[in-house]
């Protein structure tokens, strides 16, 4: 497909030239240019040859400048540059808000901002998970308890997607960590699902975890691609959730998320 598109662009680039060049008459006036350079009498071959090689330089920088400023292959008009989810311009009541659906092109599910800096929140949180928040006021907060009250599937996971079913996004990097302090390990989880690259009706799922052990913690910051050795491109929906363990148990833990770099591709 790359191979057509491309040579079909350049028979449209061609023609598109050749029609401004017999539209302003270019070609009627080259060649009487050319004829007057290699004509005119008494005038030594050698320089008529110097005047045309000058008139073919011409219309070779004018061609360029033609190519430059046509259509490329790629309009970078159309790229999408990343954009820094914070959070801090969501309203929060008592320490939690609800996120706007859309916010920032994306709908987010199991998910609500929060502040954790917020005095209705004291004695709620522990003081060493001020930190969630990377830029201040706000972070996001996560966990499957979030569907407690909607609850259709027993391991639905916190997620998002673009709000428009025809996009998809890239997720590029991020700050989190578990909340309070886990006894054992706690386990924070992301999964990506995109359509599967060959162009088949399946799913391509990216996992990537990372693991803290017990006590607090800062944020980690976590750039995708080089943790993961993955492009986290066209994806259709993210997941994130996390995991207690301790002796065998496992249960779901609370998460937080901060400084989300996205990009709708």
């Amino acid at each position: 497909m790359g191979v057509l598109y491309h040579f079909f662009y350049r028979i449209a680039f061609l023609a598109t030239a050749l029609i401004h060049l017999w539209w302003n008459d270019l070609f009627k006036a080259t060649a009487i240019v050319a004829t007057a350079c290699l004509s005119s009498p008494g005038q030594p071959l050698i320089r008529s040859i110097v005047k045309l090689h000058s008139l073919v330089l011409m219309c070779f920088v004018l061609g360029f400048c033609f190519k430059s400023v046509s259509a490329a292959p790629v309009q970078e008009v159309l790229q999408h540059d990343p954009t820094v989810l914070s959070f801090d311009d969501i309203k929060t009541l008592d320490g939690f808000g609800d996120i706007p659906a859309p916010y920032h092109n994306l709908t987010f599910e199991g998910f609500y901002a929060f502040d954790p800096s917020d005095p209705a929140l004291e004695g709620k949180i522990s003081p060493q998970d001020v930190n969630c928040a990377a830029s201040k006021p706000n972070a996001l907060y996560g966990t499957r308890d979030n569907f407690e009250l909607k609850l259709v599937e027993p391991e639905r996971k916190p997620s998002l997607q673009p709000s428009n079913s025809n996009d998809t996004f890239t997720i590029h990097r991020l700050k989190l960590k578990p909340l309070n302090m886990p006894l054992g390990a706690a386990k924070v989880n992301l999964q990506g699902v995109r359509r599967c690259s060959d162009g088949s009706d399946g799913e391509e799922v990216l996992d990537w975890s990372v693991d803290f052990p017990a006590g607090y913690h800062y944020a980690l910051d976590v750039p995708v691609k080089e943790f993961s050795g993955k492009v986290w491109d066209k994806l259709e929906t993210l997941y994130m959730w996390a995991d207690f363990h301790y002796n065998g148990l496992e249960l779901d833990w609370e998460f937080c998320v901060d400084d989300m770099e996205v990009e709708i591709d």
